[in-house]
């Protein structure tokens, strides 16, 4: 039996053990704990022993990052490129790193050397990391990271009359807003009141003299899932508005997920970062008068393609 050490947020875990939010949120932990993996849940932390003092305390055989944070974990990586940790070190990259030049440059792809495997959302992030000489290919995979079915089969779904937002990071309300005042379509807003220093309590005041949309603000943390996810399965359909300055990662991937694991429709804001096959279904929009079209004309949704386990079967050769 591998003993696995998860650095992320233990939160989360303890969500899922409640049923709360699924197994996609831990990207493939849970997956391992079913195949016989013996887990450690940790938190990461902003201080750069925090790693080291984890390896030393929990002795595992291979180092989890669910979201490497290259600032968070820069030193346990580099001591592993350095052959000083010699715990192997596994980690899902989000986002490239955006310093292409210059010492940051190299300490980051000294870093990255460091991790034995590492898995990404997207192929546009995996392509630009890789032709930024930032990692070496042949560590490199995309897994498939998707829908934990066993979640979302047990959620009960009807097709309801209104549209649901439940986004909050780097969302373009505005356009969002303007598109369903002129077809006058019911939409609820569900967004936390503030996230990664933008504030949204702005929208009761922007929409509280337009009945036709419903803004409600929740607190920032995974507990308030189970509320969103019972909208979200008695909507009409899903809506994922991104800003267009913020299309340089995979923004949006979470409510594709949602919408693939509940067979619902959704528009969303194109963007270069989501793999074709993601999209493919869905009514994907630019332009204002793009969304007001896709709110009047739905298409139906796609059957889900990629799954958690299926993810986890592209995963479990780098970590049993």
């Amino acid at each position: 039996m591998k003993k696995v050490l998860y650095i992320g947020n233990k939160a989360t875990h303890d969500q899922y053990v409640k049923g709360i939010v699924p197994s996609h949120w831990l990207y493939g932990a849970i997956e391992m704990e079913r195949c016989g993996c013996q887990m450690v849940w940790e938190d990461e932390s902003p201080s750069l022993l925090n790693d080291c003092k984890l390896v030393r305390a929990s002795r595992p055989d291979i180092v989890f990052i669910p979201n490497l944070n290259l600032h968070r974990h820069i030193l346990l990586l580099v001591l592993s490129a350095l052959g000083i940790q010699r715990k192997p070190v596994i980690a899902f990259l989000h986002h490239e790193p955006k310093v292409k030049k210059g010492v940051r440059s190299w300490l980051y792809r000294i870093a990255l050397s460091g991790c034995r495997h590492i898995f990404f959302l997207s192929g546009k992030t995996m392509e630009s990391t890789v032709n930024n000489r930032l990692v070496n290919p042949a560590k490199c995979s995309l897994p498939g990271w998707g829908a934990d079915m066993d979640f979302y089969d047990k959620v009960t779904t009807s097709p309801g009359d209104y549209f649901v937002s439940t986004g909050k990071e780097n969302r373009d309300f505005d356009i969002l807003i303007e598109a369903f005042k002129k077809t006058g379509a019911p939409l609820k807003i569900i967004t936390a009141k503030e996230h990664a220093g933008n504030n949204h309590e702005y929208l009761a005041q922007a929409c509280k003299d337009i009945p036709n949309i419903e803004v409600i603000l929740t607190e920032n943390t995974g507990e308030v899932y189970g509320m969103m996810i019972d909208e979200m399965a008695h909507a009409k359909a899903l809506v994922c508005p991104i800003r267009q300055d913020c299309l340089n990662y995979c923004v949006g991937l979470s409510t594709i997920t949602d919408a693939e694991g509940l067979s619902k429709p959704l528009i969303i804001t194109r963007n270069p970062y989501h793999d074709p096959h993601r999209t493919r279904g869905f009514n994907v929009v630019e332009s204002l008068d793009d969304w007001v079209e896709a709110i009047k004309n739905l298409s139906s949704p796609p059957r889900p393609e990629n799954t958690m386990e299926r993810c986890w079967e592209n995963m479990k050769a780098f970590i049993l």
